[in-house]
């Protein structure tokens, strides 16, 4: 299985969204919806996520995070 950042984080600390979620003060359904590349997150929800995580935003959505595949793309630009 392909993760993002944030589902490999998760992973490592034994969380789930449920946890996740209440030490961020965020929806469950909502963060669900950011994790799997659903929803893109307001700097609000990803500053949330990055506290309740003890990371940096950067480490949780990578330049280039896409929210339709929920995770980095390489995004080719016309010079």
């Amino acid at each position: 299985m392909n993760r993002n950042a944030l589902g490999r984080i998760l992973a490592a600390r034994n969380w789930s969204d449920v946890e996740l979620a209440a030490r961020a003060g965020l929806d469950r359904a909502h963060l669900n919806q950011v994790k799997n590349g659903r929803a893109m997150p307001t700097v609000a929800t990803a500053l949330a996520l990055a506290r309740a995580l003890e990371v940096d935003v950067a480490t949780i959505f990578p330049s280039g995070w896409s929210a339709r595949r929920g995770r980095a793309e390489r995004v080719d630009r016309a010079t």
